[in-house]
């Protein structure tokens, strides 16, 4: 697979069909520019990625301080941070690569897999979290 390409509606985009053509052409994942959300320790979401945005329907202004309960359910409740650490049993189905659903502007459900990295700047922790799609028909 050539990494360097870009996805795109016309490459079976997991999200295509529920989407009119318009709309499709424009939702294009970069591989630079995954989607992705900023989180505080505690869930809060501190920013997202613009292929979030087009992705998921959402604009930054919508969803900070926000908890990432609201996009991704199955995170309600879940410490994502246990004894100064990213919590193991979620960082370990992640590297699994346990299928959360995700929840767009509209509430459709979308399949995906997440991936958290730890992040320090300026003596500040925070939480990145990647987000892919899954395309259908390739889903574990």
């Amino acid at each position: 697979m050539d990494l360097q390409r870009s996805f795109s509606s016309s490459d079976t985009h997991p999200f295509s069909y529920s989407q009119p053509r318009e709309e499709r052409d424009e939702c294009r994942i970069e591989p630079q520019d995954p989607p992705s959300l900023a989180l505080d320790e505690r869930g809060m979401i501190q920013d997202c990625s613009r292929s979030f945005e087009r992705l998921f329907g959402f604009q930054r202004r919508d969803l900070v301080w926000q908890h990432v309960s609201r996009l991704l359910p199955q995170l309600t409740g879940v410490d994502l941070i246990q004894e100064e650490r990213l919590n193991p049993f979620l960082n370990y189905l992640c590297h699994c690569g346990h299928r959360y659903e995700a929840q767009n502007r509209r509430g459709d459900i979308l399949s995906c897999i997440l991936s958290f990295v730890r992040v320090e700047f300026d003596g500040k922790r925070s939480i990145r979290l990647i987000i892919n799609p899954l395309m259908p028909g390739l889903e574990p």
